[in-house]
């Protein structure tokens, strides 16, 4: 029995099944099968999908070629060549969607994760590391509940992104926060944006420098320019000059945690 794979590869296939089935449908279905395969896959994938790719092309020309020889009909091998091109077209957008998979943020991804919501009190409470599972619940959640008030924070730290994103959604909504226990590094971007700022009296805000440590980071972002955002909108926030310069003395291993009068002198709480 003769192997498929190396009969396709030697171009010993009729031409008309090689285009269609082989070379166009099979890039096809690839397509579909890319939709299934799991982010920590995708670069093993995208390696199969280009030598899928390469066998594809070799195999067809040479059927191509064994054809025009054969039958010597032009015409027939330019629409040949063309269908390839359109495979060749299609591969390409296959890549680079699958590329883009990952670093498509979690927030696009419907979420099961639910946030407790204080109806006495008209607080959402967020609870963990700030991520874009946490956003989406976030934003669910106050569509849930247009008449919230207020947000109580509960968090180590997390992404810069989401708490700016978080934080522009306060902003819309002209909610108030509130940190019962603490709220670390880009939390308090998040605290920030509450029209009132108040803490419990044995919570602790947390300040330092950041840095960008994800491997699909961009390499366009400046780490610098962004600390320079995050410095432009403390003081859009009312935070004092003094207090912003230590926050951004800070090196990314400490932690400054300010004591109530300076966060009260400083210009963070607001009651």
């Amino acid at each position: 029995m003769r192997n498929p794979i190396k009969t396709h590869w030697r171009g010993r296939y009729t031409l008309l099944p090689t285009l269609l089935l082989t070379a166009l449908a099979l890039r096809l279905l690839m397509g579909v099968v890319q939709k299934t395969i799991p982010t920590g896959s995708i670069n093993l994938w995208v390696v199969f999908s280009v030598g899928i790719f390469l066998w594809q092309i070799v195999g067809s020309s040479r059927a191509t070629d064994r054809f025009l020889k054969e039958s010597g009909n032009i015409v027939a091998v330019f629409a040949a060549y063309f269908v390839l091109l359109v495979v060749g077209i299609l591969t390409v957008f296959q890549v680079a969607d699958a590329m883009a998979s990952k670093y498509e943020p979690e927030s696009f991804v419907t979420t099961s994760l639910t946030l407790p919501v204080q109806r006495d009190k008209q607080l959402i409470r967020v609870d963990g590391n700030l991520n874009w599972e946490l956003f989406s619940a976030f934003e669910e959640t106050l569509e849930m509940y247009p008449d919230i008030e207020g947000v109580e924070l509960s968090s180590g730290g997390g992404y810069v992104f989401v708490a700016r994103a978080m934080a522009l959604k306060i902003l819309e909504h002209k909610l108030n926060t509130h940190v019962d226990t603490h709220c670390y590094s880009a939390c308090t971007i998040a605290f920030l944006a509450g029209q009132r700022r108040t803490m419990a009296s044995n919570a602790r805000l947390g300040f330092h420098r950041y840095k960008l440590e994800s491997t699909h980071q961009p390499d366009l972002i400046d780490v610098s320019e962004e600390l320079e955002k995050d410095r432009l909108f403390f003081a859009e926030r009312g935070l004092s000059d003094a207090f912003i310069k230590q926050v951004f003395t800070a090196g990314h291993a400490e932690l400054w945690k300010p004591n109530m009068v300076s966060l009260i002198k400083g210009g963070v709480l607001v009651d």
